[in-house]
């Protein structure tokens, strides 16, 4: 029996509509892709199914590649459009229309609404009832040629019910009767989505369909269609959909989160990918990852289970801290270098000292704007203190004096080792006779200006002792008592 280690390797393909932004249910869906064909050595594709010819629009066509470029999900072969493949579609139809399996249909819009409104006064689903199977070939070449509005309906053979195993839901099997003739292609001669989806997944290659359960419903027209088109289906695998914490379907109408708002809030595209693929329980967030190759080695198909799965803001953000506290320090020194301005005092620090500053800072940092707004601690040349700061300076002059006397008489742009740093507090602790809040928060209120941010440990470390000293100096001539003297 084919299950997702013995059928591969895989050819999948990504095959979003290009009718509005990607968000992420539909780029889970990409991302499941991706990693069950590298995992299987197989090759991963990408189809832009641009045939709403209303909807579609360049603009959603670029955020698509652009948001799997990002991500680092680029497909093994060129972008196919299916919107450049209309004579594929077209002759495709002529084959079956050859064979007996395609017609021409004149019926108006009003006669369906007509046939859907008598089914459903009857309780059945609606389904269109072949009126237009019955004319005879001369009648329907006579409308044809006269200009008649038509579609071209594929018409369902005389079989049992489709049965077909599905490699997540199991078997699974629609009964007969439970659609009629589909449409081919409308009036304007363009595909309807499941003639277009067969015609390129046959061209492509395509051995595994792994999309959402919301195409349930459209495989078995689709399996008809292979099997009238003369070529053994795909295997199909249909996930559960990417839900929101009440239980709402995500999609682009409902403004589900995007890439493009993934980007704004700082989330790391590594994060973004191993968060989707862990949904369901395909991958550990234990672990992180060095390698997209990585992740696909360790991805598990079998793990995805027929349930929705929940997206969980708040655990994206955290597994994405952790992405970016774990990163080469040298690329968030690279991205500071770009996102700063030029004046900015950044780019006047050696680059050890910078790279320093990332390494003692980024702890406290889950995005690279949260480390930028650490920088001005210890770039700013001089701390601005709030109202706020008053009382805790002055109740702290005893800290600080303890603290200025303790300081090495070192090199005055040296600065403390770690070891300095902790022997430093020791002393001043000592001579102030204070300990915990008492003794580090007038330290780090006169080193910043703030009442959080960086390791007290680091601040220390980081600043050169002259502009310890200095900052220091002038807490202390913010405070009263220094006014009076």
């Amino acid at each position: 029996m084919t299950n997702f280690k013995t059928g591969g390797p895989w050819v999948t393909r990504f095959a979003p509509s290009p009718t509005g932004a990607p968000h992420l249910g539909n780029v889970r869906t990409a991302v499941l892709n991706f990693l069950l064909a590298r995992q299987s050595g197989g090759t991963f594709l990408l189809r832009l199914e641009d045939t709403d010819r209303e909807r579609s629009a360049f603009a959603h066509e670029a955020a698509i590649l652009w948001s799997l470029s990002w991500l680092g999900l680029a497909p093994d072969r060129p972008v196919r459009h299916q919107s450049l493949r209309l004579d594929d579609y077209h002759a495709a139809v002529d084959r079956l229309a050859d064979a007996g399996r395609a017609y021409p249909c004149f019926c108006s819009e009003a006669d369906l609404e007509r046939e859907r409104a008598e089914a459903a006064a009857k309780h059945l689903p609606p389904r269109y009832s072949g009126r237009c199977a019955a004319l005879t070939a001369a009648e329907r070449a006579d409308r044809v040629a006269s200009g008649e509005p038509h579609v071209m309906r594929f018409r369902l053979p005389d079989r049992a019910d489709v049965a077909f195993a599905d490699l997540i839901k199991g078997d699974m099997r629609v009964p007969a009767g439970a659609f009629g003739d589909f449409v081919l292609l409308r009036q304007d001669g363009w595909p309807s989505y499941n003639l277009a989806v067969v015609v390129d997944d046959i061209d492509m290659g395509v051995t595994l369909v792994l999309r959402g359960e919301d195409h349930l419903t459209n495989t078995a027209r689709q399996i008809l269609l292979y099997e009238a088109l003369g070529h053994t289906p795909p295997h199909f695998a249909h996930h559960g959909l990417l839900v929101d914490t009440e239980g709402r379907k995500l999609s682009k109408r409902s403004g589900a989160l995007g890439i493009p708002d993934c980007i704004r809030a700082g989330l790391e595209p590594m994060a973004v990918v191993h968060y989707l693929a862990s949904l369901s329980g395909a991958l550990p967030t234990k672990k992180l990852f060095e390698s997209l190759d990585d992740m696909a080695r360790a991805f598990n198909p079998f793990a995805l289970g027929r349930g929705n799965a929940v997206m969980n803001l708040d655990e994206l953000r955290a597994l994405s801290a952790r992405y970016f506290r774990a990163a080469d320090p040298e690329s968030h020194v690279r991205a500071l270098d770009e996102a700063l301005p030029a004046g900015d005092p950044w780019h006047a620090l050696p680059d050890g000292l910078r790279r320093d500053l990332v390494l003692g800072l980024r702890d406290n940092a889950a995005t690279l704007d949260d480390l930028r707004a650490l920088l001005p601690h210890f770039t700013a040349d001089e701390i601005r203190y709030g109202a706020s700061a008053f009382s805790e300076l002055t109740a702290g002059t005893a800290v600080l004096d303890a603290l200025l006397e303790a300081l090495p008489a070192s090199d005055p742009h040296a600065r403390l080792t770690a070891s300095d740093a902790s022997e430093l507090l020791k002393r001043t602790a000592a001579q102030a006779d204070v300990k915990g809040r008492a003794l580090y928060h007038p330290i780090r209120l006169a080193l910043t200006g703030s009442d959080s941010g960086p390791e007290l440990s680091a601040l220390l470390t980081l600043l050169t002792v002259d502009r310890i000293r200095e900052r220091v100096h002038a807490a202390n001539m913010f405070s009263p008592r220094t006014n009076k003297e």
